[in-house]
């Protein structure tokens, strides 16, 4: 008797236990990871999001995907970029780093400004974008140059040696030929460019007849378009230029095929090198870019250091 209860005892554990376990609910899965061609510190670079970067290079330069060799080696560049950017968008985000809100919509209007809005619109669409994605992806664009000027660009100082120097290995540079400045009237006849000659060889102004008359962009200023050399202007005008005269009130009137021009003479450089302090800035806007480039490749060869980063390139060879 007592052999039965301990059997019945068992059983009936037994059938308990195979209840309670028939009762619990299965381990939810993870959700299988999107089509990729990277992981990046355990974000994905997905399918999606690289052939949007893709398409936008094949419409920005039609012909280059001639051949397989050249497509995969574009492929390969991009991807390389994207790991990139996504490096320095991580950066960021741990270093807390927020883009100006300003920043933002001022570019978005600017665009705006540009095509109209429904304009923008329709332009994204023909590339397979959205103005959300066109937003997103000036955020973190804005993100990332703020990053570089945090962590790079402000950390750079350019010596006062270091202008000397560069002054003195690249003297060439600052040696500028002769050059120009005048003022122009354009007309769209022969006879009104004939008749104000007469006006100006009277005495009138060059400057209020450029602004009332002038078809030229710079009729506004005056007619004034600023210092050029030879070789900027179409032959004809630059001849008449370089021979006017201080003091001259008017040239002939030249014809070319924007119409019929007046010209004056403000101002004429003759050919020189420039001096150490006319150089400066222009000398520290050289370094300053050349050094800049330098700090963020090894800023971003560090990053990919501390990273780590699985490429997928069987599915990149089959994006097409």
């Amino acid at each position: 008797m007592r052999l039965l209860d301990s059997r019945d005892a068992l059983l009936a554990a037994l059938l308990a236990a195979a209840a309670i376990g028939g009762c619990r609910k299965a381990e939810p899965q993870p959700p299988p990871p999107p089509p990729h061609v990277a992981i990046v510190t355990g974000e994905y670079i997905t399918v999606e999001e690289f052939k949007q970067e893709l398409n936008e290079i094949k419409e920005a330069g039609k012909g280059f995907f001639a051949s397989s060799e050249t497509s995969n080696r574009i492929k390969r560049d991009l991807l390389e970029r994207l790991i990139d950017k996504r490096l320095l968008l991580q950066k960021a985000r741990s270093q807390r780093i927020v883009p100006d809100p300003s920043l933002l919509q001022a570019k978005i209007k600017l665009l705006e400004h540009a095509y109209g809005a429904q304009g923008l619109e329709s332009e994204l669409s023909q590339r397979g974008s959205s103005m959300e994605d066109y937003e997103r992806r000036t955020r973190e664009s804005l993100l990332i140059e703020r990053l570089l000027r945090q962590e790079v660009v402000d950390r750079i100082a350019i010596s006062t040696k270091a202008i000397e120097s560069y002054y003195e290995n690249h003297g060439d540079r600052f040696v500028r030929p002769e050059e120009v400045r005048v003022r122009q009237i354009v007309t769209r006849t022969e006879e009104e460019a004939e008749q104000l000659r007469r006006d100006l060889l009277r005495g009138a102004s060059f400057e209020d007849l450029a602004r009332q008359h002038s078809l030229g962009p710079e009729a506004t200023s005056g007619g004034d378009l600023g210092y050029f050399p030879r070789g900027r202007m179409p032959p004809a005008i630059e001849e008449v230029c370089f021979k006017l005269y201080p003091g001259q009130r008017v040239s002939k009137v030249v014809t070319s095929p924007y119409g019929y021009h007046l010209f004056k003479l403000i101002d004429k450089r003759p050919a020189r090198k420039l001096s150490l302090e006319e150089a400066r800035a222009e000398i520290e806007r050289e370094l300053l870019s050349e050094r800049t480039k330098e700090a963020e490749r090894y800023f971003i060869r560090t990053l990919r250091e501390d990273a780590s980063i699985d490429r997928d390139f069987s599915t990149l060879d089959r994006i097409h």
